[in-house]
């Protein structure tokens, strides 16, 4: 809750703008050069002869260290949508639900590798079943999204009430204990994370089905000679979207949230890994709140399962330019 609602919003259109430049950029590489580990091979492009391999190796590692990481932290993140399903049920946990607990601690980390695990064996079906599979993650996508943007906050106005248009954006908060300023800019944390990832598009390019489709329609004829349309390729176009429709999307849900959460000390109440269980319990009821929660748990899993195989890519790429330890096993 660094900033407070002020923060949140006026730092997301800030990221919003930077990070469609940034997008805009690496897809212009991407249209030319669509590989898998595109970022580091980019990277080495762009530092020239000189320096190329050093920052390659570096950009690399960075990359494959937050590929990597990602499965964990969204692994994590599904385990605690269910199991704040201890909270709202009321069960009593042995030692209380506190990280202070050793015993919850050990559950949460059963529960986020069996959630790898699934995400990881998801991996593991035919190509032609898999499609199907991240096919049905956007339609559950599509629908967590719009029911959080509309029964969410219908079933707050009938409960505890929305937040006033001053509440709800105007509103400054500071729990970190940092200076005003420091605590502002770490509402950008929050923020940028709702848009990364958007070059994993470039991560699978080379097993995107025609990644640089061509047709008459991309060529510019110049003095007789045909050049093509760098804004062709499918991979670069699809990074763009991506950007686009997650900044739109996620801005939106962004100030229903705001608007539909209650107040800050409230909030702060919920004793919850995940507060939002609560909240939805609160807004829709226990059996809409238990509802809303196995929906997120399992859109996060399948949101987990692609950044496994974006991770994977980015991993054989690495191996296959002798970047790796034990490359050519």
């Amino acid at each position: 809750m660094a900033g407070g609602p002020l923060a949140m919003w006026t730092s997301y259109l800030i990221t919003i703008v930077f990070m469609s430049i940034s997008c805009a950029t690496l897809s212009e590489l991407c249209s030319a050069l669509p590989i898998s580990g595109s970022l580091y091979i980019w990277a080495s492009q762009a530092a020239g002869p000189k320096y190329g391999r050093f920052v390659g190796i570096i950009v690399a590692w960075w990359a494959a260290c937050a590929w990597t990481t990602f499965t964990a932290v969204c692994s994590q993140a599904s385990a605690y949508y269910v199991l704040s399903l201890v909270a709202l049920y009321e069960v009593d946990f042995p030692g209380g639900v506190s990280n202070e607990n050793v015993k919850w601690r050990a559950v949460v980390w059963i529960v986020s590798e069996g959630f790898l695990l699934a995400a990881v064996a998801l991996n593991c079906l035919p190509t032609r079943w898999y499609r199907w599979v991240l096919r049905g993650a956007v339609w559950l996508i599509c629908l967590d999204f719009f029911l959080c943007i509309i029964w969410l906050p219908i079933g707050a106005s009938k409960t505890y009430g929305l937040r006033t248009g001053h509440e709800a954006f105007l509103t400054t908060n500071n729990d970190t204990g940092a200076p005003a300023g420091w605590n502002w800019i770490l509402s950008f944390l929050f923020t940028a994370g709702t848009l990364l990832g958007f070059e994993a598009a470039g991560h699978v390019a080379e097993e995107t089905k025609d990644a640089r489709y061509v047709s008459l329609s991309t060529f510019t004829i110049i003095d007789d000679t045909p050049l093509l349309d760098p804004s062709s390729t499918v991979c670069a176009l699809n990074m763009l979207r991506t950007v686009v429709v997650s900044g739109i999307g996620a801005f939106i849900a962004l100030v229903i949230f705001l608007l539909s959460t209650p107040d800050i000390e409230t909030m702060f109440s919920l004793n919850a890994p995940q507060p939002f269980v609560l909240i939805y319990s609160m807004a829709l009821g226990r059996g809409g709140g238990t509802f809303m929660t196995v929906l997120a748990a399992v859109v996060i899993i399948f949101n987990t399962s692609a950044i496994v195989l974006t991770a994977s890519r980015i991993i054989f790429a690495i191996a296959r330019d002798g970047a790796l330890p034990f490359s050519s096993w």
